[in-house]
């Protein structure tokens, strides 16, 4: 895993964040190393996943992924909306957030040639398959959780 690689794109993403961005999420107070949005990501249960339709229609849903270095990697059932989205338009996002801690990445899809495979039967116990897709990420804003120490009032502190 290249942590070099994904803490230059921490790096690179904070500098150049919008306004808005640096204002909220990308800020060094709070902003988390490459090594700490590994151990957040490999924590998170499960992650928001959007793809945009061929007519600009955003799909979002639940995935779960894997952080190695700039690369995400994630399987998706084969008739899934995002699959198809993927291959008329590869950018995507993801995001998951607790106890106050964030990440939001973006990247360009592409889904691994033959990693079609047959996986567990669904709730109709038909056969179900799944593709492997690897997201080699473009942006990335992680910010830790709050201290509690510092944001409590004198009181609390003393």
């Amino acid at each position: 895993m290249s942590l070099a690689a994904l803490q230059t794109l921490l790096d690179r993403s904070t500098a150049t964040a919008s306004p808005a961005v640096a204002d909220s999420v990308a800020y060094p107070d709070r902003q988390m190393t490459a090594a700490e949005l590994v151990e957040f990501w490999k924590s998170a249960r499960i992650m928001a996943m959007t793809t945009v339709g061929p007519n600009g229609q955003p799909h979002t849903a639940p995935v779960h992924s894997t952080l190695d270095g700039a690369t995400l990697s994630l399987v998706v059932y084969d008739n899934t909306v995002r699959r198809a989205d993927i291959r008329t338009n590869p950018r995507v996002s993801f995001t998951t957030w607790k106890d106050g801690a964030v990440a939001i990445l973006y990247g360009q899809a592409r889904e691994v040639p033959d990693s079609l495979r047959e996986t567990r039967p669904g709730r109709s116990g038909r056969p179900r398959n799944v593709v492997t897709i690897q997201v080699a990420l473009t942006r990335a804003y992680a910010m830790r959780a709050p201290d509690p120490a510092a944001t409590a009032g004198p009181a609390a502190r003393s």
